[in-house]
């Protein structure tokens, strides 16, 4: 298209949530293996330079199929909405409860299963890390409460088994709800417990 006949949108000036959004898509390109470190690091640098619609647009030619509509008005899949941001939310915090209820039914494979399907540093795949970590602590804690009351005879290990089995439930259903919630909530047994299997950023 040639500099007489660009959409005056074109030249609009890119917005700081613009560039955002084209930052995050192409940090979850390289994540995904989509683009190599050279080419992130290219592409990084045009949207980070870009002054208008057009330059960004520059930014993710031949990496992703703009219709012809859309290049002419400057409305790049890669830095529009493509959902309303409530809508996203929603889902996200919907997302992130299963990730904790689900280990309820299928420890460890439930929230594991949702990490390895959310997108890298979305609100669903922490929570789905906070709820695998916290499995694996409490998983711990009962095989070791069975082992000491097996090998001790000692009551208070049975009782000390028990209330952590109780413990894990509950803390893990109100880990689903401040997760339908929107909250970063934190585990208190995690504070204590530091083991980190998954990142939770």
């Amino acid at each position: 298209m040639s500099a007489m006949s660009e959409h005056p949108s074109l030249q609009m000036h890119v917005t700081p949530d613009q560039r955002d959004r084209a930052e995050d898509w192409l940090k979850d390109a390289y994540a995904e293996g989509r683009i190599s470190e050279s080419e992130f690091d290219t592409r990084i640098g045009q949207v980070i330079g870009a002054d208008n619609r057009k330059e960004l647009n520059e930014a993710f030619y031949g990496l992703v199929h703009v219709p012809a509509p859309s290049q002419a008005v400057g409305v790049h899949p890669a830095y529009q909405r493509a959902i309303r941001p409530e809508s996203r939310d929603q889902a996200g915090r919907a997302v992130g409860a299963v990730a904790h209820l689900s280990g309820l039914p299928f420890p460890l494979v439930g929230p594991g299963l949702v990490y390895a399907l959310s997108s890298p540093g979305s609100y669903a795949r922490r929570e789905a890390a906070k709820a695998f970590n916290f499995t694996v602590v409490a998983l711990l804690g009962l095989i070791a409460g069975v082992v000491l009351a097996n090998v001790t005879g000692a009551e208070i290990f049975d009782i000390l088994t028990g209330l952590i089995f109780v413990g894990s439930i509950v803390l893990t259903i109100v880990g689903g709800a401040k997760a339908a919630q929107g909250e970063n909530w934190k585990n208190p047994v995690r504070k204590v417990a530091k083991l980190q299997v998954l990142s939770e950023k």
